[in-house]
């Protein structure tokens, strides 16, 4: 039976908006209501017996558990067995990605970490990984002091530096845990288990492809009546604010941790363009885009500044010139730098390849074309910088699922957010 679940806070912690990192420990005696996540974090179960229903699916909780949750994964603790008693650890998920992406130096591999966690969201220690993972913990609680006590320490130098180490170490630490061809999951069974619950993962994962309730309803088999009617009940919101929402914590982290400017920022969360980003943000927030940066420039540093320097010149450079007939190879010469290092730098910071990023900017922008043009197709084909339309309609079908012709006369463009 769906049951409404609480929307949880996006920030780390819930004393200061600004903090990364947020250390607690806490209680359960009863079973809970479900609550959707908005922010990471990380439960450390010290005591107690139950069990814990993790997008749909329930896990055993006993002493030395671990459960690693991503942003808008449903839990609920559905038994007591035993007084549950766990440390918590909420982080920023985006800061710290781009900061294991940062230093993550194997050319020829990528990790996903949000799938990395996802897909895998408890591990039991044992007694060696325990003192691991506890020592860890302590670190980050001397660090940070824990909130529920209201232990306000001042800050230490260099302080953020530690906490982003600690927080990743935890996260690599649980990954190498996923890896454990020892590690024995109890997973409970469930005949009702509901596949609607990734449906939330994918519309984060994917805002970038301006989702609608048409084009989501069709790829997980529901009506779109159904697919709004469970927005509603599992949240209590309809599916337009969801996406609002999730773009809203994303582009408040771009503005946060990237140089990026408004129209990047506004093509990868899924905005028409900055002027709407721009008006969706100042209404929701209470000031502009580049008044929010302005005010806390100050308040995180991205790790390897140099690094990300140099990945923001190159895709502020690459989304001015990509209608232009340019290639990886001229790119990475420009930047002095290999191809290889070209796409590592990519694929860390957008999260797409050389081929993949000009795809999409390229077809992304015919898409307005073809809905505020009356521009013939081959026009709009060479405009955006392909040579011939069937390369054109290619790409095109890969990204959106249907040709350009179909495209303009059957889909409309949404101004969801307004």
């Amino acid at each position: 039976m769906d049951i409404n679940s609480e929307l949880q806070a996006k920030y780390s912690s819930s004393f200061d908006e600004k903090k990364i990192c947020s250390y607690n420990v806490e209680e359960i005696s009863s079973p809970t209501n479900p609550i959707m996540h908005q922010e990471s974090r990380f439960l450390f179960f010290i005591e107690g017996k139950g069990t814990i229903k993790i997008n749909n699916i329930c896990y055993d909780i006993k002493p030395y558990s671990c459960v690693a949750i991503v942003p808008w994964t449903i839990t609920e603790v559905t038994d007591v067995i035993e007084r549950l008693q766990f440390i918590k650890i909420v982080y920023n998920f985006n800061y710290f990605n781009q900061s294991i992406k940062s230093t993550y130096n194997t050319l020829d591999e990528s990790i996903d970490i949000i799938s990395e966690l996802s897909n895998n969201p408890i591990v039991y220690a044992n007694e060696l990984e325990t003192k691991k993972i506890i020592r860890i913990l302590n670190d980050l609680k001397s660090e940070i002091s824990m909130e529920s006590v209201l232990d306000i320490r001042k800050e230490q130098i260099l302080s953020n530096a530690f906490i982003s180490n600690k927080i990743m170490e935890m996260i690599i630490w649980y990954i190498r845990q996923t890896k454990n061809k020892n590690l024995k999951i109890t997973k409970i069974a469930n005949n009702d288990l509901d596949k609607r619950v990734t449906i939330f993962k994918y519309l984060y994962s994917h805002l970038s492809e301006k989702p609608t309730l048409k084009s989501v309803s069709t790829k997980f088999y529901i009506s779109e009546s159904t697919l709004s009617k469970y927005c509603k009940k599992i949240i209590g919101v309809n599916f337009h604010d969801l996406l609002n929402e999730m773009r809203l914590i994303k582009t408040m982290d771009f503005l946060l941790y990237s140089d990026f400017s408004l129209n990047i920022i506004a093509e990868l969360v899924g905005f028409n363009d900055a002027s709407h980003l721009s008006n969706f943000f100042t209404k929701r927030m209470g000031s502009t885009p580049n008044q929010y940066r302005k005010i806390n420039k100050d308040v995180f540093k991205i790790l390897n500044p140099e690094r990300s320097n140099l990945g923001y010149e190159v895709i502020n450079y690459i989304t001015v010139f990509f209608m232009e007939d340019i290639s990886e190879v001229v790119v990475a010469k420009k930047f002095d730098m290999s191809v290889q290092e070209l796409n590592r730098i990519l694929q860390y910071t957008v999260e797409k390849n050389f081929d993949e990023l000009i795809s999409f900017l390229r077809i992304n922008h015919a898409c307005k074309l073809l809905k505020t043009t009356d521009n013939t197709i081959l026009d709009i084909a060479i405009t955006v910088g392909y040579n011939n339309v069937k390369t054109f309609n290619n790409h095109f079908i890969k990204l959106k699922n249907m040709n350009p012709s179909k495209f303009r006369k059957e889909v409309n463009i949404q101004y969801d957010y307004e």
